[in-house]
């Protein structure tokens, strides 16, 4: 008798570990497959990555409905319903009927938000459940394999799906790339209307209406004719939208083409300036005795930093300084213009950029000898 009691226990404890784990089985299963489809894309081997990112997405929504299923099952017996609607009432009751299934699976959304997240409440434990069978991450990596295979209108398709499913995204952040991608494949499309509204809606109406503000004051001081008015643009002005810091350097260059030069000036001001902030503030995280006071002085610190420069490399902020000039020489702020090439053409961090510099200050000043860049 004892034998036969021990051995139904121990079936029992089986059943109760696999149970547990049934859900976690298919989450590691929807992850390992997306985890494959990455390795491979890195390997440049887009069929096997393409195959790998479609199964993720299968397995997270088959994952997804069957968790679904298995708790609105367990929540719809009576002595459930009685508990309320607090996550820890039903859990007690889940766990006197012993549903391991459900318990397993409210557990893991818990620990993975905190019972905060849901306001404690089971009911929306399970609308946020509901809410989660789509896979955008995949989405995203069919996105980018299509682009790099040239089928840009499927390419965009699965970004749309991707943006559209954002609220899932384990990097929400990562939304901001996706709309990037957009404006991308727009631009390779040749479809320059769209590429524009595009670009602009990463940065949206609400900043762009308070960039209106920070671009007047900076064009005010541009356009005074008085010596040091660069060093008194980068000690006056601040801007911190950093996530829209290639949308504006690519607007400014869109508009610069274009010829549309106040348009122009705008956006190359804000991408200078929001690359201008972002350095300044990590210098000054990492050295508490730095302050800005001069922009020559900033350029020559900056190679201290090698990350940093790389990032300004990668995130053409050395280029957005030599643009504005030239913009600012276009609109006829040639004082302005020049006093920012001496800058870059004895400073700028970038060699490429320095010596661009250089060039523009000769076209700009008639100097004659070249000017090389001081140790």
């Amino acid at each position: 008798m004892k034998k036969a009691l021990a051995i139904i226990c121990f079936s029992f404890l089986v059943l109760s570990v696999y149970s547990q784990s049934n859900s976690q089985k298919n989450t590691q299963n929807s992850v390992t497959a997306f985890r494959n489809a990455s390795i491979y894309f890195e390997d440049k081997d887009y069929g096997k990555a393409l195959r790998y990112a479609e199964d993720a997405i299968t397995l997270k929504k088959e994952q997804i409905n069957y968790e679904i299923k298995t708790v609105e099952k367990s929540l719809s017996s009576k002595e459930v319903k009685k508990a309320g609607d607090r996550i820890d009432d039903v859990l007690a009751v889940l766990e006197e009927r012993g549903e391991i299934d459900c318990i397993s699976i409210i557990n893991h959304y818990v620990k993975k938000n905190g019972q905060a997240f849901f306001n404690e409440s089971i009911s929306q434990l399970l609308n946020y459940l509901r809410q989660q069978e789509e896979y955008p991450e995949a989405q995203k990596l069919i996105g980018d394999i299509y682009r790099i295979e040239g089928e840009y209108d499927f390419a965009e398709e699965y970004y749309r799906k991707a943006l559209a499913n954002q609220s899932v995204l384990d990097i929400p952040d990562e939304r901001y790339e996706i709309l990037y991608l957009l404006a991308e494949i727009s631009r390779l499309k040749g479809d320059n209307e769209k590429y524009e509204i595009r670009l602009l809606n990463i940065i949206g109406n609400t900043q762009n209406d308070k960039n209106k503000v920070l671009v007047r004051a900076m064009k005010n001081t541009v356009a005074a004719d008085k010596k040091e008015n660069v060093n008194k643009i980068f000690n006056l002005y601040r801007t911190y939208d950093y996530y829209s810091l290639n949308a504006y350097s690519q607007l400014a260059d869109y508009y610069y083409k274009l010829n549309e030069l106040q348009k122009a000036f705008d956006y190359s001001a804000l991408a200078m300036l929001n690359g201008f902030t972002r350095i300044c503030s990590l210098m000054e995280k990492r050295d508490s005795e730095y302050t800005f006071y001069d922009l020559a002085e900033f350029f020559d610190k900056v190679p201290e930093y090698s990350d940093i420069l790389e990032w300004g490399k990668l995130n053409h902020i050395w280029k957005n300084f030599n643009v504005f000039s030239d913009i600012c020489a276009d609109l006829g702020y040639k004082k302005f213009s020049m006093e920012m090439l001496e800058i870059l053409a004895f400073h700028s961090p970038e060699k490429y950029w320095q010596q661009e510099a250089v060039i523009k200050l000769d076209t700009l000043d008639g100097i004659s000898k070249p000017i090389e860049k001081q140790d």
